[in-house]
Formats: structure tokens, sequence, C-alpha cells
């Protein structure tokens, strides 16, 4: 049995380096063992407080981040005391922090990133952008309109400027579909097939506050969906349809359809039926006008675009993590209005979700006006 289990890993973390290559699988590892014989080299510019250890900010944020800049953090924090402890170890800091509060009061953090659970994003980050940081928050950036609305204030009044964690607009295969596309205001249809992870009943996704995954995992798909129609003219009134494999785990297996007064057509299926051994999977095809696309799990996309036919291949695997995750210290970034507009609909699908609703109409002025007026 234990030389089955070895077996696996290595074949998965051969598999890994296949896909992602040998330095964001080796951080990947190290984020799963938290070795505490080897550590990070540290730059000599230390200004990135990291609030939530967990395996995302330890290996794909952290990784992200050392690749194009080497290991900038200066603080850390996590309730979890163990994922506190083997961060600090790894990339070089003092585990001494007690609180969040701590890491956004000290004089060296310039920029806050924030991947906490998910219904403490916004209070974290309102706190950080009135202490006058950089903030860059990972997704959902509320679960709640009444969290959005208050974060909206704060950044409206902060002297620092927010980013959000919506990695896929950065990803090569959308940004050169956008080339291929331009600006056409005509009707499109986007449909996104996804294998997500298997997330048991006691994993903190599952409390109440946390937004379900809709908040956790399906945002991904309705912000990018948002961000390409956004590149017309954003249609305002749509009609919802939700279809629930089984209503006692309404979150897990679903689709959910959205047609827009214009004649969009976007579809979403989560699928969690088993743990997928490469991760999360997807399958996103795309047509408008004379362009059709289809992207392969972000290793490969194809155009047809009238009789014309172009193929890219992206390796390492680019979901956008690396572009998306420098914003703070880049020239490319994401409007932010965008996102929140994105989180409007997340939060009204999420609201269906919740009470097993199956159908719906929504408005992007219609809630804009009810959230922030």
């Amino acid at each position: 049995m234990i030389i089955s289990k070895c077996w696996l890993s290595l074949r998965k973390a051969w598999r890994y380096v296949v896909i992602y290559g040998a330095g964001k699988t080796l951080f990947k590892v190290f984020g799963r063992l938290r070795p505490k014989w080897f550590s990070s080299g540290k730059s000599r510019v230390q200004d990135i407080g990291l609030i939530g250890c967990g395996q995302f900010a330890y290996a794909t944020i952290g990784y992200s981040i050392w690749r194009k800049y080497g290991n900038r953090f200066a603080a850390c924090y996590d309730i979890d005391r163990t994922n506190h402890a083997s961060f600090a170890l790894f990339y070089g800091l003092s585990p001494d922090a007690s609180s969040a509060t701590d890491v956004i009061a000290d004089e060296r953090v310039k920029f806050v990133y924030i991947a906490s659970n998910h219904a403490s994003h916004t209070p974290y980050a309102i706190d950080a952008l009135k202490a006058g940081k950089t903030v860059f928050i990972e997704k959902p950036i509320s679960v709640s309109i009444d969290q959005l609305r208050c974060l909206a204030s704060a950044v409206c009044s902060a002297s620092a400027p927010i980013y959000a964690g919506y990695n896929r607009p950065f990803s090569g295969a959308i940004r050169n579909l956008r080339t291929e596309i331009g600006s056409l205001n005509k009707p499109m249809t986007l449909n996104c097939f996804v294998s997500g992870h298997v997330i048991g009943p006691d994993h903190w996704y599952r409390r109440p506050q946390e937004g379900t995954r809709i908040c956790g995992n399906v945002g991904h798909w309705l912000d990018l969906a948002v961000h390409m129609l956004s590149w017309g003219e954003l249609p305002d009134r749509w009609h919802i349809l939700i279809a629930y494999s089984n209503t006692s785990s309404r979150d897990d297996d679903l689709s959910i359809a959205l047609t827009s007064e214009r004649g969009d057509l976007i579809n979403i299926v989560l699928t969690a039926r088993n743990e997928p051994f490469e991760g999360i999977n997807e399958t996103i095809n795309f047509q408008q006008g004379d362009v059709i696309a289809k992207i392969d799990d972000f290793r490969r996309m194809t155009i047809w675009k009238g009789p014309n036919i172009h193929k890219y291949r992206y390796w390492p695997k680019d979901v956008g993590h690396n572009m998306c995750l420098i914003q703070p210290f880049s020239n490319i970034k994401r409007d932010w209005k965008e996102v929140e507009m994105s989180t409007l609909l997340m939060l009204h699908i999420a609201n269906m979700v919740i009470n097993t609703k199956s159908s719906s109409d929504f408005s992007f002025s219609s809630e804009l006006s009810k959230a922030f007026n």
C-alpha cells in the first residue's frame, strides 16, 4: 500500500512537471510537504505582506512572485499556526505576527496579498486599504452584497489601488482570442465545462458564510464571461436557468445557462464526481461572428476565423496566474469595475443556489442601483 501511494505521488509529480514545468511543480510539492530543511533565498526588497498561508498562497502566489521578482515577502499570517509557521520558515520570515492586523501595520509592507478564507477577504481588504496599502485580493472579493457595498466604498476613498485574483482573463489563450475578436458588438456563445476538485462535507468551503462553490469556484467562469462580453458592450438584462443534478449537494454538479436580451448564450457546467488527477480541467468553446474557438485546458487553443485556422500551444499550462498575480507591479491591469460587475452576477447566482432556485432574471443596472445607491 505504501509503495503504491509513493508510486502514485511520483507519477503525479512527473505529470505536473510535464504540464506546469519543474519550477512550479517544485513549489506545489513543497506546499504539500512543508519542508523544514529547505528555504527560499531573500531578495533585496521585502515589501509584501501575506494574509492566508495555505496551499494556494505557498505554491501559486509564492511561485509567481518569486519567479519574477524574487522572495519579496516581509510578513505573513494564518489562523492555522502550522501553515503560518511553515510558510514563514520557507520564505525566511519571522513567525511572530499574531494577527492580520500585525501584517497590515508592518511598516515594511507596501503590498498586502489576501488569500484567506473567502468570508474574510473583504474585511481584510478594507483594513489594508484604510492603512494605505496596495491590495491584491484573491477571489471572491466578497461573499455578500453588504460586503461588496462596503468594499466598493473603501475602494472609492482609498489612496492605493486594489486588484483581484480572477486570473483567466490574463491567460495567453484569452489574450490571443481577444486579438482575433477585437470589439464586436454581436451575440456570443460561450460554453465552459469544468471538472473540479472533490470537496468533502467538512471542508471550510461548506460553511454557510463562505458563499458556496459558486463564490469559491464558479465565479471564475462567470467573471471570464463578463470580461469577454465587455470586449464590446455588456448586455444589461439576463435570464438565468440552473439545473441541479442533486439538490442535496446543489453546488457540486450543476449547469448554469444565461441568455441575454441581445441573444448571448453562456453555459457553465461544474462537475466534481471524482478528483481529477491533474487538477482542475476545463474545456471552453466560443463563437462570435465568424470566429470559433476551442480552448483545451489552457494548454492548447484552436481558432477558426472564416476560412483561416490558427493553432496555439501554451507550455507551461497558462491559466493566467503569473500575469494576474503581479498586477501590483505590472502595466497590465484589470478594470476593477468589471470585477464588481461579475461579483454582482456571482452573488445573484449564489443566492439562487442557496435557495434551490432554478430560474431568475438579472439586470446589471438594477443590481448596481440596489447595491450602491
